[in-house]
């Protein structure tokens, strides 16, 4: 057990290293490098996935929870804490990295989707009225792709 817990503190360093450079390439839009990270980020998810199967089953053989409090338990009691608590402090500095990660694809999405409706003629803004009165819609004028 504390082998897959080494292992898996390893693996989490590395993803917690990914996610960073996954970050940089996001703000950079370095769509060439970011899918080489994307798929080494797989690879390594894949592995920390295999730990968790194996670790499950030997909490199982021990009769504990496969669960994290069950793995806390018997870290406890292997005088593995120390090295519990530092998984857990990189797992949760790899969940940090996700959210910041997914909160630039979103923005980068959104910023996309708005470029586009600007190309197409869409508008987002509430429509205009003209002197009469009469709703104009802005999307009939201002149109990049009717040029």
């Amino acid at each position: 057990m504390r082998q897959l817990l080494e292992k898996d503190l390893i693996n989490s360093t590395n993803l917690e290293n990914l996610l960073q450079t996954e970050r940089e390439q996001l703000q950079q839009r370095n769509i060439g490098a970011l899918s080489n990270t994307l798929i080494e980020k797989a690879q390594l998810l894949a592995d920390i996935e295999a730990n968790d199967d194996a670790r499950r089953k030997i909490l199982a053989s021990f009769d504990k929870s496969v669960d994290n409090s069950g793995l806390r338990e018997y870290c406890k009691q292997e005088g593995m804490e120390e090295l519990y608590r530092d998984l857990l402090r990189s797992l949760q500095q790899c969940s940090d990295l996700t959210n910041i990660n997914g909160a630039i694809v979103h923005r980068s999405k959104l910023s996309n989707r708005q470029m586009l409706d600007i190309m197409q003629g869409k508008s987002s803004q509430p429509g205009v009225y003209s002197n009469h009165g009469d709703a104009i819609t802005t999307s009939d004028s201002r149109a990049i792709a009717k040029a």
